[in-house]
């Protein structure tokens, strides 16, 4: 079995791999990863996430966004 079997997570990648995908930099993809917004773990001193973590992040992000302009357009209208 291999490790994407046993986590359901993907392929295990870096916090720079994260960083590249997410089009940002090393330290902001660190700070997200310490507060808990992308999820990650250590192994050792050095930080791992996944590529379907990182693609949950976004998604995440375009729906709090797209529920913000709703709102915004709702408040509008009255």
């Amino acid at each position: 079995m291999s490790i994407e079997g046993i986590t359901g997570e993907g392929r295990i990648i870096t916090l720079m791999e994260a960083a590249r995908l997410l089009s940002t930099s090393y330290p902001t993809a660190h700070r997200m990863a310490c507060s808990g917004e992308l999820k990650a773990f250590r192994v050792r001193n050095a930080w791992r996430t996944s590529a379907a973590a990182c693609e949950e992040y976004v998604s995440r992000r375009f729906a709090e966004q797209e529920r913000a302009c709703h709102a915004a357009r709702e408040g509008r209208r009255r």
